[in-house]
């Protein structure tokens, strides 16, 4: 048993590849449809990162587009969290603090990217 616990760990540590040291910009456009204030924040799924970061996050108070861009480090993953505002049980893409799970609310850090999503009500 042990023979395997090492030889998955081996595995695992062989095919984890660093982030490079370089830094791309990349933009996500967010929409909201609703009817209440929208709290948006980043989170990297590859290192300790968030944007805005510091326990805060960006406020989407409208209907219209809004531009985010981030700069972030070469081919990390970065989703995007948004929730109703006092009510993180009421969330889009990765909520809160990245507590959940989402399929497609997430982009590759390369520079130009761009993604869009609109927060259906």
């Amino acid at each position: 048993m042990r023979l395997v616990i090492l030889l998955a760990t081996l595995a695992l540590t062989a095919c984890a590849t660093p982030l490079p040291n370089t830094y791309e910009n990349v933009e996500f456009f967010i929409t909201s449809q609703s009817r209440e204030p929208v709290m948006v924040e980043f989170y990297s799924q590859h290192r300790n990162a968030a944007w805005p970061g510091g326990g805060k996050a960006y406020v989407v108070r409208d209907y219209e587009e809004h531009r985010f861009a981030l700069h972030c480090r070469s081919t990390e993953q970065i989703c995007y969290g948004a929730w109703v505002e006092h009510r993180p049980n009421e969330y889009w893409g990765v909520g809160m603090d990245d507590a959940h799970w989402c399929d497609k609310c997430c982009m590759t850090c390369s520079e130009g990217n761009r993604a869009r999503f609109t927060l259906h009500d």
